[in-house]
This record gives structure tokens, C-alpha cells and sequence, in this order.
């Protein structure tokens, strides 16, 4: 053959070996690409349909509740977990700071409305006002676990529908002292629902996500489950203290 003949040969094999590389190669990509966008999709268009991806880790969020307290000077002072009594004192209107705080790297579950939250139980006074910072919704509650209007209400609980590992949420109260009233007693707690973890509820019998809890979570006095959601919700224990009030 021809030197001329076989370099033409040569050519040919080189320029099909090529090109069946490159069409190889942009398949290969092209899937990677499309498996890439199916599960951006699938994660933030169908959090439903990613919990079956989702493992237990045995790691849970871990919520800590910060209450911060406009004292009558000015100052502010904050309480964290139980305390008798605190050395400030507050008028008859004052500004109560709530923050919930994930101090984990596990998350929260998404789009339920009550993954994360914090309830406040006032004893001599009520809520009138209130701005939310992260939380996306306020509800009032009776003792009976009716819903009722937050302003006006004495026991609240702020929700958020998702909060991040390490991450807060905040939530600014302001306070109305009922006027037969000079101490005035703040009770509060707080939950993050984990977000692949679950836990057995005895009372219906069946598996539901783990809360974890402020105060922190005990099987007999203080279970991370809803066994006592709705009209027993007042059974999860409390960090309790008393303000008094300037007359």
C-alpha cells in the first residue's frame, strides 16, 4: 500500500477514535448534568419525596431558649433555664426578647409548621404586642389548648416552619402587667423536630419524628414526642422565673 494510502488509513482511524470519544464523553456529561438537576429538583420542589434519601444519623438538634428582659433602667438582662427570682425589675410595660437557638449542626424538618417553636407562659400579664424576626407565626392558646388571637393571650407559642444547624430565630414580645400584679412569673420552653431521626409515640402507637427539647428531653417527664400535643401540651416541663414590678 501506498505510504500516502496508509497515512489516509491512519487519519481516518485517528478521526473516528475521537470522535467516539467526544460522543462519549457528552453523553457522560449530559447524564451527570441530568442526575444533578433531578435531585436539586426533587430536593427543594419535593422535600416529601427526599425523606425516603434521608437515614437516621442518631445526631439531634439541640435547642437552647435565650429570654431576654428590658429591665425599668433600660438595661436588658438574660435568662437562661430556672431562676427563683432576678435582680431586675421591670415596669408595668416591658419588652420581653425571645430567641430560639439550634445549637447543633443537625437541622430541623422542612415545611411543618410547628418543626421549631417556643412557648411562654405569663402568670399576672399578657401579650400586646409583638414583632417576628425568623419565626413565621404567632398563636395564642388557652389552658385548654384552644387557639386563640396572641394579643391579649397569656400563653403564646412562636413557630417556625424550618430552622438551619446553628442557626436562631427571634421573636420580640411586649409585655402588659395585669394591675393587681407586682411579681410576675415567666415560664418557657422550646422543640426542634429532627429531621430524619424518629422516635416510638406510645400514646398513637406509632413512629413520628424526635424533638428535641429546652429543658432537654427525658422518656418519662419530658418525652421527645407529641404524646401531649394538643390539650395535655402544658405537661412538657418549663424553665420558670419571677420579674418583680415597679409600682
Amino acid at each position: 500500500m501506498p505510504l500516502s494510502g496508509l497515512y489516509d488509513l491512519c487519519l481516518n482511524a485517528l478521526f473516528c477514535t475521537i470522535s467516539w470519544m467526544r460522543l462519549r464523553l457528552g453523553k457522560f456529561i449530559l447524564l451527570a448534568m441530568t442526575v444533578l438537576m433531578l435531585y436539586i429538583l426533587l430536593a427543594n420542589g419535593f422535600p416529601g419525596f427526599m425523606r425516603f434519601f434521608k437515614r437516621p444519623d442518631g445526631i439531634h438538634p439541640n435547642p437552647v431558649v435565650e429570654l431576654q428582659i428590658e429591665c425599668a433602667d433600660g438595661s436588658y438582662m438574660i435568662v437562661k433555664g430556672n431562676s427563683s427570682r432576678t435582680p431586675c425589675m421591670v415596669k408595668r410595660v416591658f419588652q420581653l426578647i425571645v430567641i430560639l437557638i439550634n445549637n447543633s449542626s443537625e437541622p430541623s424538618v422542612r415545611d411543618v409548621e410547628t418543626a421549631s417553636g417556643t412557648l411562654i407562659v405569663l402568670n399576672g400579664g399578657r401579650i400586646t404586642g409583638y414583632e417576628l424576626e425568623g419565626f413565621n407565626s404567632i398563636i395564642g392558646v388557652t389552658e385548654e389548648g384552644e387557639l386563640v388571637n396572641p394579643i391579649g393571650s397569656r400563653i403564646i407559642e412562636v413557630l417556625s416552619r424550618h430552622i438551619d444547624g446553628w442557626a436562631k430565630k427571634v421573636v420580640k414580645l411586649n409585655v402588659t402587667v395585669n394591675e393587681d400584679t407586682s411579681i410576675i412569673q415567666i415560664r418557657f420552653r422550646g422543640w426542634i423536630i429532627d429531621e430524619d431521626d424518629e422516635v416510638w409515640n406510645p400514646v398513637d402507637k406509632t413512629k413520628e419524628h424526635y424533638y428535641a427539647r429546652d429543658p432537654p428531653e427525658d422518656p418519662v417527664g419530658n418525652p421527645p414526642d407529641s404524646r401531649w400535643s394538643g390539650r395535655d401540651f402544658l405537661r412538657y416541663k418549663t424553665y420558670a422565673f419571677q420579674v418583680q414590678v415597679i409600682r
